[in-house]
């Protein structure tokens, strides 16, 4: 890790830097507008998106050698379609079994936003051509594109809405929508 960390210049702004900034202040303003079952939500829409593209009919955008003229298309896909089914799920059933009052934890809050960013970093950092990969440093290659870090991405937020649950009260069980 030490290896890692000696090669971000802090100092020179750089695509690394850019994407570290990102991944914090995204993760503290969607955590502070959405709240954690808005942001729930998105995650499950990221999910289905992800899916979604995978199964694209429609042109070889996702399947081409990506270059640097056709690489933000499939970007543009993917957030339009997390969009959509955020729109549609914050209108669906999935809304009203998450609503619930209390359990404002800024820790779950914190959680899930910050895999949620770290979820879309990962997935739009997948878009981009080899040669631009490249050009990031060795920490950001590690932290959003290797493949276990990309598995990681997708994992955690999933162990963290089985694991993470609202404090039991005493004398009260957990019921299937605590978390």
């Amino acid at each position: 890790m030490d290896i890692l960390l000696s090669n971000v210049s802090w100092f020179t702004p750089t695509w690394d830097l850019f994407v570290v900034l990102f991944l914090i202040v995204a993760a503290c303003l969607l955590g502070l507008t959405l709240g954690r079952n808005k942001i729930i939500i998105l995650l499950i829409s990221i999910y289905i998106a992800a899916v979604v593209i995978s199964f694209f009919p429609f042109g070889d955008i996702f399947e081409t050698p990506k270059t640097d003229e056709n690489f933000v298309y499939p970007i543009v896909i993917f957030i339009v379609v997390v969009f959509i089914f955020y729109v549609l799920l914050s209108n669906s059933a999935l809304q009203k079994a998450f609503r619930r009052t209390g359990d404002k934890s800024v820790f779950l809050i914190g959680f899930f936003s910050l895999f949620c960013v770290g979820l879309v970093l990962s997935v739009i950092l997948s878009f981009f051509p080899e040669d631009l990969i490249k050009t990031f440093n060795p920490i950001t290659q590690t932290l959003f594109m290797a493949k276990l870090s990309k598995f990681l991405w997708a994992l955690v937020p999933v162990i963290g809405m089985a694991v993470l649950r609202k404090k039991k009260k005493r004398g009260r069980r957990y019921n299937d929508d605590d978390y």
